[in-house]
């Protein structure tokens, strides 16, 4: 209400103020906070994740990035999203959590229906995200074009499954795996339900399934092998499909978009990270003596195989670890010197022996200090 003496603002200043915040609300450029998180983005000041898009070493404006609690949730609205800005960059306030981060541009900007060939898709290879409170992060996403299915040789009508091409770049990517998952919610981290053979030189591929629903990823590891952690020059890609519906008798031919990383996608978190628990401690072979070169991991299931959830550096030669996990809750604890699937012979491997069940708990605050785990040869 207007105090009694108070001059009304002229008709003219009026209607000029509020035509310059509309036009303000329409730039293409702001940056967007999910309306749900506003008044807690006002407080804070700045977000807490920040994420450039590029498309082949471009940035790309207008692309659209989510933040979801898991990749099945492509009806219901993501957590958070927002436009990329003229730099490549969208930048919001997430609560604390753990999130999978994806990204569309689409070529008649309609984000409402499904991927087309044509438009542009990125799936974070790093997923997921995990952010603690008061956290701020800054994520580098490729994403590729969108492909159409190839055309129908019909040359595999007597299996059924899936087949198509893998491209990178728009172009084919020989000597990738394509893997088919059951389900979304471990993030991707063992071998799924089954795996091809290498691509062909023209980045073809046939993966035989029974009728079902999957997930369907591509890999091509650098240094070779098809488990681990991805790093810098390996070859990612998620079907933008997902999840792919295969029928009895019948094969489904796909595109498959694959991204060159250009940064090391894992869930390492050294000792600078702060997040709201941590445990540390050494690891040790069975005499007693430090053990350098192997890392401390936590797992989400009890048989402590596939990609840990949350991994430390590498030992040094006083065998030391520090394992920030930035969301509380019940893990697995173990130690070793390889990297995904069953240790291997020769690799390093140990289990913490706490209980028996190997198993650490969490809560906000706590600070474990002094747990050793015991590492052996794999015979």
């Amino acid at each position: 209400m207007r105090e009694r003496g108070t001059p009304a603002l002229p008709f003219f200043y009026a209607g000029t103020v509020l035509l310059l915040v509309l036009l303000a609300a329409c730039s293409p450029n702001r940056r967007i906070v999910p309306s749900p998180m506003r008044a807690e983005a006002a407080r804070m000041g700045d977000e807490s994740l920040r994420v450039r898009v590029t498309f082949r070493d471009a940035v790309l404006p207008g692309a659209r990035v989510e933040f979801r609690r898991s990749p099945a949730e492509t009806v219901e609205p993501p957590i958070a999203a927002g436009m990329t800005d003229r730099d490549g960059i969208a930048a919001a306030e997430v609560p604390p959590g753990r999130y999978f981060l994806m990204a569309r541009w689409t070529k008649d900007g309609d984000f409402s229906r499904p991927v087309a060939p044509g438009d542009r898709f990125a799936y974070f290879g790093g997923n997921p995200v995990f952010l603690s409170p008061g956290a701020r992060r800054e994520i580098f996403l490729g994403i590729e074009e969108v492909l159409p299915p190839p055309k129908d040789e019909g040359t595999e009508t007597a299996i059924t499954g899936a087949a198509g091409v893998v491209s990178v770049n728009g172009a084919p990517a020989p000597d990738v795996h394509v893997f088919a998952y059951l389900r979304p919610d471990g993030g991707f981290r063992d071998m799924g339900f089954a795996a091809s053979s290498p691509t062909d030189r023209d980045g073809g591929f046939v993966l035989e399934l029974p009728p079902g629903k999957y997930y369907l990823l591509a890999r091509r590891r650098a240094g070779g092998g098809v488990a681990g952690p991805l790093r810098k020059g390996d070859l990612f890609g998620y079907f933008p499909g997902n999840p792919l519906a295969v029928v009895q008798g019948k094969v489904t031919r796909i595109a498959l978009p694959a991204t060159l990383l250009k940064l090391r996608n894992a869930p390492v978190y050294s000792s600078g990270y702060s997040a709201p628990a941590s445990i540390e401690g050494r690891i040790l072979d069975k005499t007693g003596k430090p053990v350098q070169g192997v890392y401390a991991a936590l797992y989400d299931n009890p048989d402590l195989l596939n990609r840990p959830v949350f991994l430390s550096d590498v030992t040094g030669a006083d065998g030391k670890y520090r394992l920030p996990v930035p969301v509380p809750g019940r893990y697995y604890l173990g130690a070793r010197s390889g990297y995904g699937g069953s240790p291997a012979p020769g690799d390093l491997y140990g289990r913490y022996e706490g209980n028996a069940e190997h198993a650490v708990v969490f809560k906000e605050g706590d600070r474990m200090e002094g747990v050793e785990i015991v590492v052996t040869p794999v015979r």
